[in-house]
């Protein structure tokens, strides 16, 4: 008679801690995670903690690395033309974190690789354009203080900004 009993007990705690795997999730500090049910998103979550869902068939987690994600998309030196049409070989890295994390799964499904290959279209662009709005005499300058590299670094860093705000990526860089 007791031992049945105790078969009994431990079998409800087994399917009470079975239960509570399935249905508990942790978002660490450094992860922003995204609920979906039935494949759509319902929910994002930013802030650290323990949360709870339905069961997976009905509810999932995807979860996101909050952290700045650094990249150089051009492996080799990119040429592109100066305003007065003098060559310059150019190579950047570029910072991004994710900011929405619904907009960010649904806009990439397929993760990193997808969101490299878009900023690396969006990068290439705008480098091109404000590279080729500036004289070789703005990259390069044997008098200190007349280069004016930060000012081309940030009207870069604009462009694709305000590309990414428009397209709603659910993305933001941090540094290029």
């Amino acid at each position: 008679m007791k031992r049945s009993s105790l078969i009994i007990v431990v079998g409800a705690l087994l399917v009470v801690i079975f239960g509570f795997w399935l249905c508990a999730f942790q978002v660490r500090t450094t992860e922003v995670a995204v609920v979906t049910t039935f494949g759509k998103a319902s929910r994002s979550l930013n802030a650290p903690g323990l949360y709870f869902k339905l069961p997976p068939p009905i509810q999932r987690v995807y979860k996101f690395d909050q952290r700045i994600q650094s990249s150089e998309f051009e492996n080799k030196f990119r040429e592109d033309l100066t305003a007065d049409n003098n060559p310059l070989l150019t190579s950047v890295f570029i910072g991004w974190r994710i900011t929405e994390p619904g907009v960010f799964l649904q806009k990439f499904p397929n993760g990193i690789p997808e969101v490299e290959q878009q900023l690396a279209n969006l990068l290439s662009s705008s480098k091109s354009a404000v590279v080729g709005k500036h004289p070789l005499a703005d990259f390069v300058s044997a008098n200190t203080g007349v280069s004016k590299f930060g000012v081309i670094e940030d009207e870069i860093l604009a462009s694709v900004q305000a590309q990414l705000t428009q397209n709603n990526y659910g993305i933001k860089v941090e540094f290029l």
